[in-house]
């Protein structure tokens, strides 16, 4: 369940717990339009957080192992930007540093992979931190 909340600093705020299954991930993906919508945060950056929120939560699902251990995720609409936070209990993974994909191979030629965190990469800025054995990973959409 989700819920939101404004404050006297014209902040509003969304948290909610998913798991990374690909219909919670729907579900929770749905959730954050509505709210960011609600909240009149522009399409393009609604779609960016949306994507961020949707790669990252697969990312777990796939790769960290954490398919039945929810993420807590944050959103704070500030007036020049959506702030963002996913929390989690997988292994430690910086997304700051993987390794590009390689663009200029073929698609045909090209590893299976990567595409989706170039992506995340290029819509926000992200930070991230390891606390105790979470990971804390930030991102920042530019609203337009």
């Amino acid at each position: 369940m989700s819920e939101f909340e404004t404050s006297a600093f014209e902040t509003s705020r969304f948290e909610t717990c998913a798991l990374a299954t690909p219909e919670a991930i729907s579900e929770t993906v749905t959730d954050v339009m509505a709210f960011l919508q609600r909240e009149h945060v522009d399409p393009r950056a609604t779609h960016h957080v949306a994507l961020v929120i949707e790669e990252m939560l697969a990312n777990l699902g796939t790769h960290g192992d954490c398919r039945d251990t929810p993420a807590r995720i944050t959103l704070r609409v500030e007036p020049a930007r959506i702030t963002g936070e996913i929390v989690d209990r997988g292994p430690a993974f910086d997304p700051r540093i993987a390794p590009p994909p390689d663009l200029a191979a073929l698609p045909d030629e090209r590893k299976v992979g990567g595409l989706g965190l170039h992506l995340v990469r290029q819509l926000s800025t992200l930070e991230y931190s390891r606390q105790g054995d979470e990971n804390h990973m930030t991102f920042f959409v530019v609203r337009s």
